[in-house]
């Protein structure tokens, strides 16, 4: 089979192990792996009919140099077939394409979404559509988990670390870190929990004037009565879309505003540091096994015509991993990841397991919150008063 193998989306941690696993696969069974330079746009840049190097066949030595690094070496952007649907198909056709390999974030998704709801007017697109999700921002339906996000995660809480670290030896500061992720709070969650943050804010919760009001009064509270005896540096996690008015230089302001020179904020913005440098060991290995899982489940269609694998749901899949299996789930058909778990307006799942570890940070850090719309105030600054 002629396998292509294309990235897109943001780089992510895991992309190129993933792809070194899945070439070397390839050659091992006799398939050629095809790389696909710089998503879809490259593939669709020809000039007077001739390739210009952006498809074409990766050897074993090239790819193997790359299980150990991060980014994308064949390139990656946010680029989408439905930019110029009739020069993708003429191109798959053109290169002779048996099966697409997708590694990548929302954009991934959304591509092979695309290019399997055109299959009707396409025959080009009847082909094993696999989608490997590889996003810091752990929001790809069908999965628990995708590459890259562990990376992030490490890279993240190592700039947490010194951030806090600085925090804590002048005693009353607090700062204020804006994280990525889009519009999930998963990596801002997760990384709060680890490095012990006052508060988080993420999309799915949204920030208002009275939350604000309260983690102010929060800190006041902490401030006051530990007279700058507590080591313990202040860190708020704010995901970059969690409000267009609440900006993270804007938070920290007010704090530093109403504080009244008992301490002081700073705003922190690690900005595309996060993505990592080298992979982290549990994403080079998720990424080998699970590579190779997706080349697994294209070569069951060998030999197929494309009317069956139009026919089958299971031509269009994403490799996941819930709870503790790793699944392929279809995206197609009326229980499909399409129409049953994905919300498109937001690009994540409809469901978010993680949304409980946002309840653990309040209570770990004793944040103040509202419970059944009744706030409380005085003594009692946990999650739940004691009963």
């Amino acid at each position: 089979m002629r396998i292509a193998i294309i990235h897109v989306g943001a780089p992510a941690g895991g992309m190129n192990p993933a792809t070194r696993a899945a070439v070397a696969y390839c050659l091992t069974r006799g398939h050629t792996p095809i790389a696909i330079h710089n998503g879809f746009p490259g593939l669709c840049r020809h000039h007077d009919d001739k390739p210009v190097g952006s498809v074409r066949e990766v050897e074993w030595l090239e790819s193997d140099n790359w299980v150990n690094e991060g980014g994308s070496e064949i390139g990656t952007n946010r680029g989408l077939p439905s930019e110029d649907m009739e020069t993708t198909a003429y191109c798959f056709e053109r290169y002779r394409f048996d099966a697409l390999f997708v590694v990548g974030g929302f954009e991934a998704f959304t591509a092979v979404s695309q290019l399997r709801r055109a299959r009707d007017k396409y025959p080009a697109f009847r082909i094993p559509l696999v989608v490997l999700p590889a996003t810091i921002s752990n929001n790809v339906p069908g999965t628990e988990y995708s590459l890259g996000s562990d990376t992030c995660l490490n890279t993240l809480v190592t700039f947490c670390d010194a951030i806090r670290q600085s925090a804590s030896s002048s005693r009353r500061r607090v700062f204020v870190v804006e994280t990525q992720g889009g519009k999930s709070g998963y990596i801002a969650t997760t990384a709060g929990l680890a490095v012990g943050a006052t508060a988080v804010y993420i999309p799915e919760e949204g920030i208002d004037i009275n939350m604000l009001q309260r983690d102010i009064e929060f800190l006041r509270h902490n401030f006051a009565h530990d007279k700058g005896a507590n080591r313990a540096g202040k860190l708020i996690l704010r995901n970059e879309c969690a409000s267009s008015t609440y900006t993270t230089q804007v938070i920290a302001d007010m704090i530093k505003e109403e504080a009244k020179g008992r301490f002081e904020s700073r705003a922190a913005v690690p900005g595309h540091f996060q993505q990592g440098g080298k992979p982290s060991p549990m994403d080079r290995v998720r990424a080998l096994r699970m590579g190779i899982k997706c080349i697994q489940h294209i070569e069951s269609y060998a030999g197929m015509s494309r009317d069956e694998i139009a026919a089958d749901e299971r031509s269009a899949v994403v490799i996941g991993i819930k709870g503790s299996q790793v699944l392929f789930s279809p995206m197609g058909g009326p229980d499909g990841l399409e129409a049953k778990e994905t919300d498109w307006e937001r690009r994540r799942p409809k469901t978010e397991f993680w949304l409980e570890l946002q309840e653990l940070v309040n209570i770990l850090s004793g944040r103040r919150t509202q419970n059944n719309g009744e706030e409380h105030p005085g003594e009692g600054w946990g999650c739940y008063e004691s009963t």
